[in-house]
């Protein structure tokens, strides 16, 4: 193994393991929306507020009056770590404090059995920037990295008969993606850079329907369709330094394809709810397996280069509920799962290849009256698994091996509503 191949391989580490950190090997990282975001999104069979866009369509043809709803803000605090991540004896530890402008939309009433809406919500965001430094081994790494996806479109619904509502939306998705790596190893003499951004917009719709029985009781239905490539663009760099690496040791090009894509996905909910009394949930939702090239792109030796994602079959569970105090104070709370769709962990899926399940609590506390609605809450999110690392053999020759990691977040979700 040349030196060159040799150092590239310690550093790749690094990147995948920032590459990880982006959570898109999970289809419920956080909740969006607000009363969602406290039930633990269990709301496709009850969602009656703007949270019905993302959650199940059908569900606008409950709102009792035209609405405007900001959520104004996620405030949070992410934590991942991974055992011998970088180097033997070297973990892999970030924390970082994170902004989410997490949702907003509005809703206007035509007549009484039909709905229309627009929405806008961010269900993705991570972000990451360290500085680390070994000085036993004189290893230093620097990295960040910046992930967000933007949900924008409408939705209409129709109240069929009194007791079912069929609803549709279409979003728009935005993904933007920034990396930056950087590593130096003194014992080695060398040192390596790499960069890579991305921009990628997808296209899906969704059809769903909610059924109510009688007795308080509500069945939903949602259908989310893969995703369809509109348009990307992308741009990657690296640079190797070092002793004997004479050639090859600077790349960058801007013709990068990409596509950020998700599979199909089915939300079945049941629950049963009296307006401004109490409400309760459960959610099964079933994300179908899926593969794409993330990304790409011609590599330095003039061939073709790609980073495959292939994403295993999942199914998460929702669970919530809420009590209202004196007809104005709803007290929500709920669990939720965010399993990794990663199948394994190998060097084969690059990209997210951290397979780590998470789990959510969520807690929201609000006052609603006649014209405004406002909650604040917390989102805890843990969780443990996998991921890749690096260790000695008995010959001192150093192999990757998969390690442990860890996971940790928390949100302050803050949200209010307007009905007129």
């Amino acid at each position: 193994m040349t030196k060159r191949i040799f150092v590239r391989m310690l550093a790749m580490g690094l990147v995948t393991a920032s590459a990880a950190w982006a959570n898109d090997s999970k289809y419920q990282t956080y909740i969006v929306g607000d009363r969602a975001a406290g039930m633990g999104g269990a709301v496709v069979s009850i969602a009656d507020s703007v949270d019905a866009c993302y959650y199940n369509p059908a569900g606008l043809t409950e709102v009792k009056a035209n609405s405007v709803s900001l959520s104004a803000n996620l405030y949070g605090f992410q934590r991942y770590k991974v055992d011998n991540g970088l180097f033997p004896g070297e973990d892999v530890q970030s924390d970082s404090f994170v902004t989410i402008p997490a949702s907003m939309g509005g809703i206007y009433k035509y007549g009484s059995n039909l709905s229309l809406a627009v929405s806008v919500f961010v269900p993705d965001r991570s972000s990451y920037s360290e500085i680390m430094a070994y000085n036993n081994s004189e290893h230093l790494y620097q990295f960040s990295t910046d992930d967000q996806t933007l949900w924008v479109g409408p939705s209409a619904a129709y109240r069929v008969t009194p007791s079912l509502s069929i609803g549709a939306s279409v979003f728009g998705l935005y993904r933007s993606f920034n990396e930056s790596v950087s590593v130096f190893y003194e014992d080695f003499d060398a040192s390596y850079a790499r960069g890579r951004k991305f921009n990628d917009v997808e296209l899906l719709g969704m059809i769903g329907l909610q059924y109510r029985p009688g007795y308080n009781w509500n069945i939903g239905l949602n259908l989310q369709s893969p995703t369809a490539h509109i348009y990307d663009n992308g741009k990657i760099s690296e640079h190797i330094l070092g002793r004997g690496i004479v050639s090859n040791n600077y790349y960058y090009t801007e013709d990068v394809n990409t596509e950020s894509k998700l599979p199909l996905e089915i939300a079945f909910g049941i629950g049963r709810q009296v307006q401004r009394d109490y409400a309760y949930g459960v959610d099964l939702t079933y994300h179908l397996p899926t593969s794409s090239t993330l990304q790409q792109w011609e590599g330095t030796d003039q061939q073709s280069a790609s980073t495959r994602v292939i994403r295993q079959s999942v199914l998460d569970v929702n669970i919530g509920g809420e009590y209202y105090f004196w007809k104005i104070y709803p007290v929500r709370a709920g669990f939720y799962t965010g399993f990794s769709s990663v199948p394994e962990v190998d060097r084969q899926s690059n990209v997210a290849s951290a397979n780590v399940d998470t789990y959510g609590l969520t807690f929201s506390i609000g006052r609603e009256i006649k014209n405004v609605a406002l909650n604040v809450g917390l989102n805890y999110i843990f969780g443990r698994g996998y991921d890749l690392g690096r260790e000695y053999t008995n010959k001192q020759i150093l192999v990757e091996k998969v390690v442990n990691a860890w996971e940790q977040q928390i949100y302050l979700t803050v949200n209010t509503a307007y009905y007129f």
